[in-house]
């Protein structure tokens, strides 16, 4: 008897592309380019905050910066909210996610000595701190991301089939099923991947009950 994951194999998949990142995984490319300019150099006393909701590309963004230009990096997560006091890094060129829930006096310091020592800092938050980085003495520069429309939907799913498929022109959406996406996503990036998770999942039950 064939295995559901089997099924993926005869859709021209070796697992389900839009499975959620675990722990361990290489991280997903899920970059979509909307045609924001590159950070300015190292030490060019410069904040670049990228604005958005959770699943509009915040990190996505981030991380494809610094594979072009390393940096250190530092993440502020949910929970445990100890780990959100951790001692912050210093550099001529600094990234950081989830900002706004850097406790406030921690995250003005953190701006000032970067701001003091002409850094870049290169940010993801879903609160606008253009007010705190100019008091901390930075330029700021300040993208804002946005739903993303059907071409970058179909770019985003191709970039995505590519990276795992064995066969890249076994499988393909239909035009109803972008459709849907688009319409159930709203056009944020983090939820159409769920969406194209389930469709996939189906696609390959309906195989394992033939």
């Amino acid at each position: 008897m064939t295995s559901f994951f089997d099924r993926y194999e005869e859709l021209g998949l070796r697992r389900n592309p839009f499975a959620a990142w675990q722990l361990g995984d290489p991280l997903p490319d899920t970059f979509i380019d909307r045609g924001l300019p590159a950070p300015p150099p190292a030490g060019s006393k410069t904040l670049v905050q990228v604005i958005g909701e959770s699943g509009f590309g915040k990190t996505s963004h981030i991380q494809h910066w610094r594979k072009n230009n390393c940096g250190p990096y530092h993440y502020i997560p949910r929970r445990p909210l100890s780990a959100r006091r951790v001692e912050a890094p210093l550099g001529d060129l600094v990234y950081g996610d989830e900002i706004d829930r850097m406790p406030r006096l921690l995250r003005r310091n953190w701006f000032r000595r970067l701001a003091d020592q002409n850094s870049t800092l290169v940010i993801g938050t879903h609160a606008d701190l253009s007010r705190l980085g100019r008091r901390a003495g930075f330029d700021v520069i300040t993208h804002w991301l946005r739903p993303i429309g059907a071409e970058d939907l179909a770019k985003m799913i191709e970039a995505r089939l590519m990276g795992e498929s064995i066969r890249p022109d076994s499988f393909r959406f239909t035009t109803a099923e972008l459709d849907n996406v688009l319409n159930q996503s709203q056009g944020i990036p983090g939820r159409a991947d769920i969406i194209c998770h389930k469709i996939l999942a189906e696609r390959a039950l309906g195989l394992s009950r033939t």
